[in-house]
C-alpha cells in the first residue's frame, strides 16, 4: 500500500506584543489603548496613571512594551523606567510625553529607554513605534537626537579604553546616525542577523539596556564622534 499524503495544516504562533500603558491623563491613556487594540497582534495587557502602578503592573503583566509619560502624580516617569529595566530588562520602555527638555531626554537615555516619542506624534507612527519598540529598535525623532547629541559633552580626561571590538564600534556610530539594523546592515555589508548579534554584544560589554544608552556611553567615553547630521 501506498503512503497517504500528510495534508495537515502547521501554522506558526505569533504572540502578541504585551503592551502596557501609563499616563495620568485618562482620557489619552483610554485613546491610545482604544486605538492599539485595533491593531493586529497587539494586547493592551494594562494601564496605570502613576510611577507606582506602572512599576506593579510591569511586574504582574511582564509586558513587552511600556508606553510610559514623564510627568504623574507621585513622582516621574523616568524612575519608572528605571526601576522597570532593572527589574525585567527585556521590557522596552518608550517615553511618550509632551515634554521635550534636553535634561528629561537625557535623563530618559540614562534610565535605558528604547524610546522617547513627543505626544504630538501621528497614532500611525505611536503604532509603528511599539512595532519596533518590541524587536528592539531605538526610537526618537531626529531632531530629538540631534539636540541630544549637541548637549553631550566628551570627557577631558581620557576614558577607559573601549571594550568592543572596531567591527561593534562601527556598528555604534552607524546606530549614532538613527539608523535602525537593517539600515546599519546595508551600510556595513552585513547579514541583519550579524548586525543584531554585533548590538547584544555591545550592550551587554557596555551593560547598558538599550542602543539610545549605548551611543551615549561611546559619545561620552569618547570612543564614538559626535555625529554632525543624523539619518534622513
Amino acid at each position: 500500500m501506498g503512503q497517504g499524503l500528510d495534508l495537515r495544516l502547521r501554522f506558526t504562533f505569533v504572540a502578541s506584543i504585551r503592551v502596557l500603558i501609563v499616563d495620568d491623563h485618562a482620557v489619552f491613556s483610554d485613546a491610545l489603548a482604544t486605538i492599539l487594540r485595533t491593531e493586529p497582534g497587539m494586547d493592551v495587557v494594562g494601564t496605570g496613571a502613576t510611577v507606582q502602578e506602572a512599576i506593579n503592573a510591569a511586574r504582574a503583566l511582564q509586558p513587552d512594551v511600556v508606553l510610559l509619560d514623564v510627568h504623574m502624580p507621585d513622582g516621574s516617569g523616568i524612575e519608572a523606567a528605571a526601576t522597570i529595566k532593572k527589574e525585567r530588562p527585556q521590557t522596552q520602555v518608550v517615553i511618550l510625553t509632551s515634554d521635550e527638555e534636553e535634561s528629561v531626554l537625557r535623563s530618559a537615555v540614562q534610565a535605558g529607554v528604547t524610546g522617547y516619542l513627543s505626544k504630538h506624534e501621528s497614532a500611525a507612527q505611536v503604532v509603528q513605534a511599539v512595532r519596533s519598540a518590541a524587536q528592539g529598535e531605538a526610537l526618537i525623532a531626529p531632531y530629538m537626537l540631534a539636540r541630544l547629541l549637541r548637549g553631550m559633552k566628551r570627557q577631558d580626561d581620557p576614558g577607559p579604553a573601549t571594550p568592543l571590538t572596531p567591527r561593534e564600534l562601527a556598528v555604534l556610530r552607524e546606530l549614532s546616525l538613527g539608523y535602525d539594523n537593517e539600515m546599519v546592515g546595508r551600510r556595513l555589508t552585513m547579514s541583519p542577523n550579524t548586525v543584531r548579534t554585533h548590538v547584544q554584544n555591545i550592550l551587554a560589554k557596555l551593560k547598558v539596556h538599550s542602543k539610545l544608552e549605548a551611543v551615549s556611553r561611546g559619545i561620552r567615553e569618547g570612543w564614538i564622534r559626535i555625529p554632525q547630521e543624523g539619518a534622513a
